[in-house]
């Protein structure tokens, strides 16, 4: 993982919202806007954080205490408001063959208490974080090949029976068909119907302004993203905002709006009063 030193600290202010009760509460509410501290993570994002700094070269595993560590020592890092979301992150992940698999030591190759798409997992000191695609090889390499059952052996022309030619199962003599009657009939395996596949995906959400960009995000990391990630899918995406000034809203508010509106390209920007 890159140090300390290889990367270069920024610092950047936030104001702090009006309307809090307290001084901490504004604070509060500024670190969660601005997701400088979370309260509630998706496992594709600590995916996405295992793969940029652990998941290097050969090294496939990680301890799951060691990340949180380094959360609370590096500024890079994203930081848990609290142990319990990491923990229920690694819960979430390890009950799904997307995110990472888990084992509770390594041994050369061998993984001890090895897991994939199991979330009866326990967040300690030694518990590990598998990459994805390392895990499903591992759980592959794992299973024993089934035995195939052998049918007895018999003459020639005869497999699966046993005995002098002629003879049936149950020791009597073979009955001939009729003269001029056809090979037997034999009905044809039914076919289970194919279920059609979807053809189209739409959906709508409502979305709180107080944590718009937190939810924006993740959806589009866990939603468009993975409907963008098909190359049969043309992906159409239509932002509405509705927004209510039941006082009338400032000149500078609607100005501010109506620019930014413009520069982002915005189809439509209307003001009704």
């Amino acid at each position: 993982m890159a140090s300390a030193t290889d990367r270069q600290a920024t610092v950047e202010a936030f104001a702090l919202p009006a309307g809090e009760r307290t001084y901490a509460d504004s604070i509060e509410r500024a670190c969660q806007d601005n997701e400088l501290v979370i309260s509630a993570w998706s496992p594709i994002h600590l995916r996405g954080k295992l793969r940029e700094l652990y998941w290097k070269d050969t090294t496939v595993a990680v301890r799951a205490a060691a990340v949180r560590e380094d959360m609370q020592r590096y500024l890079y890092m994203p930081r848990m408001k609290r142990r319990s979301v990491l923990e229920q992150v690694i819960l979430k992940g390890a009950g799904s063959r997307d995110f990472f698999g888990t084992a509770y030591g390594q041994r050369g190759e061998q993984f001890e208490g090895f897991k994939l798409d199991d979330a009866n997992v326990q967040f300690d000191d030694t518990l590990l974080l598998i990459e994805p695609a390392a895990a499903a090889a591992y759980e592959a390499a794992q299973r024993k090949p089934e035995s195939i059952p052998k049918t007895p052996e018999g003459p020639p022309g005869h497999e699966g029976q046993s005995g002098p030619p002629g003879a049936v199962a149950g020791g009597g003599p073979s009955v001939a068909p009729e003269r001029g009657a056809g090979p037997p009939a034999y009905a044809a395996p039914s076919v289970p119907p194919v279920a059609p596949k979807a053809r189209a995906f739409f959906g709508s959400v409502d979305v709180s302004a107080t944590t718009a960009k937190m939810k924006l995000v993740s959806i589009a990391e866990e939603i468009i993203a993975v409907l963008a990630a098909d190359p049969n899918a043309n992906v159409k995406i239509t932002v509405e905002i509705e927004a209510d000034f039941p006082a009338g809203a400032s000149d500078t508010t609607k100005r501010a709006v109506s620019e930014n509106a413009a520069a982002l390209g915005f189809k439509s920007k209307s003001w009704e009063s």
